[in-house]
């Protein structure tokens, strides 16, 4: 582990620390100990303190040695307009045992911010709770990466006391940036083919849209739905490459030439068969990445001679939703962007108070 972890940050121990090397782990030791249980009782309580330590002592010990480490990879440069996906990164906050207890049918995983706890918890008091639907399991858990900044460290250890709480975060080793959201895909759909092949669909949705789970497997359940080669959601016809410079979409000529996207599902909200995540990912080798993540999922599947399949009914996932709430018409929606995490829980509370909703 020692050397894996070592050889990622591109720093190799010269020799005269790999002689010291038992003592420097002993000291490491010792601090991680004293800092582990100080946050355990701070978490846990004091009488709690060690049951905490039973249950999470191997993850912690593995956190509190990693970020001992300097955080931020070495890779090459890629240039402003694409990515560096050298697919070296690893998990430092994982379940892999999830989907092996659970075999869940819809496994929906939600890329976040590092500082957007707010719009988690809102999901977990909302749509995230649904993890039961007409006999079939959804399995809901958050992909982050790692945080940046002067407060990295405190940053680190907020995400870690929310993982001990709810146990649904899962965060890799790359920098939580927008221009680092294709990564973060690429990354999801590695853990969804590796972690998860028990599922028959993934979803990946962004963290301000509310969520009809029910509806959502209604639709996946119908016996029309393909197993393969499916990805659905608000598909995007020819849409238009972006060539104004001052537009933070902005792709030269030289990175992709056409003058329109192949068609895709939008990233905030989309599905897609088991079978997918290992194909894209393996495609993916031959087509550099591209900053704009639904985008670059739409020329991997291009590449694979993959159509993305129109919904049963594709105003059922919106984009734009009208300035007034309407009980009705959102009882309708399967996936709808919200403006703030309270207007997501008001409206999902609504939405779920007894009476017919016309």
């Amino acid at each position: 582990m020692f050397w894996e972890l070592a050889k990622e940050q591109g720093r190799p121990e010269p020799r005269a620390q790999c002689q010291r090397l038992p003592e420097l782990r002993a000291q490491g030791q010792r601090r991680n100990q004293n800092w582990l249980w100080t946050v355990l009782k701070h978490i846990c309580g004091p009488k709690s303190a060690l049951a905490c330590f039973l249950i999470a002592g191997t993850s912690l010990s593995v956190y509190i040695f990693y970020v001992s480490l300097p955080q931020q990879q070495k890779y090459e440069d890629p240039g402003p307009y694409h990515v560096a996906y050298p697919r070296q990164y690893r998990f430092i906050l994982d379940h892999p045992e999830k989907c092996r207890q659970h075999k869940p049918f819809v496994t929906v995983i939600v890329p976040t911010a590092l500082q957007n706890v707010k719009k988690r918890n809102a999901i977990r008091s909302t749509w995230g709770n649904d993890d039961l639907v007409k006999d079939r399991t959804v399995l809901v858990l958050f992909l982050l990466g790692l945080p940046s900044g002067n407060d990295s460290k405190a940053q680190q250890r907020r995400i870690y006391e929310e993982n001990l709480q709810h146990q649904d975060l899962l965060q890799s080793t790359f920098i939580d940036s927008y221009r680092n959201l294709t990564i973060k895909t690429m990354v999801m759909l590695e853990w969804l083919k590796d972690r998860c092949p028990q599922a028959f669909f993934a979803v990946k949705v962004d963290d301000d849209m509310l969520l009809n789970i029910k509806d959502l497997v209604r639709m996946l359940l119908n016996p029309d739905t393909p197993h393969s080669n499916y990805n659905t959601g608000r598909v995007w016809h020819n849409n238009v490459v972006i060539r104004d410079p001052d537009s933070k979409f902005y792709i030269p000529p030289e990175v992709y030439p056409n003058a329109v996207y192949p068609p895709y599902p939008l990233g905030m909200c989309y599905i897609m068969s088991m079978d997918l995540p290992e194909k894209i990912l393996q495609v993916s080798k031959e087509i550099k990445p591209i900053f704009i993540e639904d985008a670059y999922i739409a020329l991997c599947l291009e590449r694979l001679n993959i159509a993305p399949t129109e919904p049963p009914h594709i105003d059922q996932f919106v984009v734009h939703p009208p300035p007034q709430y309407d009980r009705c018409y959102y009882s309708t929606l399967i996936a709808v962007i919200t403006y703030n995490p309270d207007e997501l829980v008001s409206y999902w509370t609504d939405l779920h108070k007894p009476g017919p909703p016309c």
